[in-house]
């Protein structure tokens, strides 16, 4: 640009190349612009960046049964994940949605298959909690164990799945064992401050 246009001594390069940076950017704008319509255009429709999708009512049972198909099989698994994105999980129904959002079942399984499928899980589960704590070092065991428990015993006790007498609480104790099995399982990682924020939510 200062080869094209001498410029007085004054006006510094930046000031010079001010108009051509200020053009590329209107063009690369211009370009993702294009590639987000691009993106957004499904089969059939034109594209419509501009005009989000309406806000729809709760997923309720009725529209469950709506995804699934012969023997309860999830037939429309991006659909049912689209109903839940813009308009939530009526909450009796979460327990069974976020099952399938958080892909803990395997595609294609029946009703029957994923009670089956659970119950596997729940015992493989068992069984990996009482191996790491049996094979962790006693002093390990205790330093993570105590590391959980700072972070569990202020797990939001407004919440009503985590509220009443902190001692015997089930639910404190599921996730002190869940992050505690996690810690031994993941020795580089171990347990970290914060985890609790991400699994008592899940839990709840």
């Amino acid at each position: 640009v200062a080869a094209v246009e001498p410029l007085p001594e004054r006006r510094s390069l930046l000031a010079a190349a001010l108009p051509f940076t200020q053009a590329l950017l209107a063009q690369v704008g211009r370009t993702l612009a294009r590639a987000q319509a691009a993106l957004a255009w499904s089969e059939g429709s034109p594209p419509s960046p501009l005009l989000p999708p309406p806000p729809c009512a709760p997923l309720s049972d009725a529209d469950l049964r709506t995804y699934l198909g012969p023997g309860g099989r999830l037939l429309r698994p991006h659909d049912l994940r689209l109903h839940v994105y813009h308009g939530g999980v009526e909450p009796g129904l979460r327990k069974v949605v976020w099952r399938y959002l958080l892909n803990v079942f395997p595609a294609g399984l029946s009703g029957q298959e994923r009670l089956a499928h659970l119950r596997h899980k729940a015992g493989e589960y068992a069984a990996l909690k009482a191996l790491l704590a049996a094979r962790a070092a006693p002093a390990e065991l205790a330093l993570v164990g105590a590391a959980v428990r700072k972070d569990v015993v202020r797990t939001d006790r407004g919440h009503p799945y985590f509220g009443g007498p902190e001692e015997g609480h089930p639910h404190l104790a599921a996730l002190q064992a869940l992050l505690t099995t996690f810690a031994l399982g993941h020795p580089r990682l171990s347990y970290c401050q914060g985890m609790t924020d991400v699994a008592a939510p899940l839990m709840a």
